[in-house]
């Protein structure tokens, strides 16, 4: 991200000290280095962003009083494979083994740790995550079902179990797909999207 010059001076340090000397700081992002402008840099705020450019403070959003209540999101995505890697998958020819099981314990890992992996998520205590594989012709396709009882979506537990899984998917079979220059010509993960989301009371039973 570009900053834009202004009138103000930037002191560019380093995270650590950032976070001990200004706890309560608004940030400035270059690519490689958080750049502030001190503790008062959140005061006259909408005076200086014009100058300053783009602001990034620091924080968890807070969901303080939001209610608790059933939350559930799918989402899916698939692994473009070559018809011979997908047919030894079904033919259970795969040096490592089965990749779909390795990729369900993956998936269920990664959603649990979503809130250690992406920082402005919040931790969720998940009751189930439910990871589903179908084969074609030349793809793998995987969905992830995640369910919770809490003040935020699941969403994005769902997309990073299905995104681990394929990755998964792809460490196991990688030896298959390369080329004789150790490249990935075709290899691919694409699709990835939330297919549902769900809210509804924690008194109200489930659809199913």
């Amino acid at each position: 991200m570009r900053i834009i010059n202004g009138p103000h001076p930037i002191k560019t340090i380093g995270i650590y000290e950032i976070f001990s000397q200004y706890p309560r700081t608004s940030l400035l992002v270059s690519s490689r280095q958080l750049q502030t402008l001190g503790p008062s840099a959140s005061q006259g705020l909408g005076e200086r962003a014009g100058t300053l450019g783009t602001f990034i403070t620091m924080g968890m959003i807070d969901i303080t009083g939001k209610k608790t209540i059933v939350r559930e999101a799918r989402a899916s995505g698939r692994i473009i494979l070559s018809p011979e890697t997908v047919q030894k998958v079904r033919d259970d020819k795969i040096k490592k083994g089965d990749p779909r099981p390795v990729a369900e314990i993956a998936g269920m890992n990664a959603a649990k740790e979503t809130s250690r992996l992406i920082p402005h998520c919040h931790q969720i205590p998940l009751n189930t995550v439910d990871l589903n594989f179908s084969l074609g012709k030349d793809f793998i396709e995987a969905s992830c079902f995640v369910k919770a009882e809490a003040m935020t979506g699941v969403e994005m537990e769902a997309l990073v179990g299905v995104s681990i899984a394929l990755a998964t998917i792809w460490d196991m079979v990688k030896y298959l797909e390369k080329d004789e220059g150790g490249q990935y010509p075709s290899t691919r993960i694409s699709d990835i999207r939330v297919l549902e989301k769900v809210k509804r009371p924690v008194s109200q039973p489930d659809a199913s």
